[in-house]
């Protein structure tokens, strides 16, 4: 994500505000992985009220990990960790890959709450709905995200159709071979 003043710390715009639909990409994409990091507190911070301890706890702790990885792949901030993403966990690398995973963690997370609400209310008990509302919230984020994730990668695609066609580089294709 470049524009004419440099690229900052998050691999955004350094100065002179959002300057195209990259950097709307790029920050959507960003905030898809700190809402999955969000909720991964948010279901730890529940698992002590649910019936299932560990499964508060394992839930939280691989969305947090899914959300790290994500994070690295939107932003490179870790450059230290960039070679083990890009060798174990390349799919983050990919704006497919990290769609893929905002989306499913996002339906996993609105399932997982629906869940827990209708057992609640099956138990006449009741829950918060500040919570709720924090919960859903972050899952719109990720939803945004793997949207701005799927849209970064079709014009990434259509860039590379159009460049193809347009018989761009004919010396490439020769050397490559």
């Amino acid at each position: 994500l470049k524009c004419r003043y440099g690229v900052g710390p998050l691999g955004f715009a350094a100065m002179g505000g959002m300057g195209g639909i990259e950097d709307f990409l790029g920050l959507a994409g960003v905030s898809g992985a700190c809402g999955m990091a969000l909720v991964a507190l948010l279901s730890v911070l529940d698992a002590q009220f649910s019936m299932s301890t560990m499964h508060g706890f394992a839930q939280g702790l691989v969305l947090l990990f899914c959300a790290l990885i994500c994070l690295q792949g939107e932003t490179r901030l870790f450059y230290s960790y960039h070679e083990a993403v890009q060798e174990n966990f390349g799919f983050a690398l990919k704006p497919a890959g990290r769609g893929s995973t905002y989306f499913l963690a996002s339906l996993y997370c609105i399932g997982a709450r629906g869940a827990v609400v209708a057992e609640e209310a099956a138990r006449e008990t009741s829950h918060s709905s500040a919570f709720s509302f924090f919960w859903y919230s972050c899952c719109l984020a990720m939803l945004i995200g793997g949207a701005s994730s799927f849209w970064t990668w079709r014009t990434e695609r259509r860039s590379a159709l159009f460049q193809a066609n347009s018989g761009g580089d004919l010396d490439a294709y020769y050397i490559s071979s």
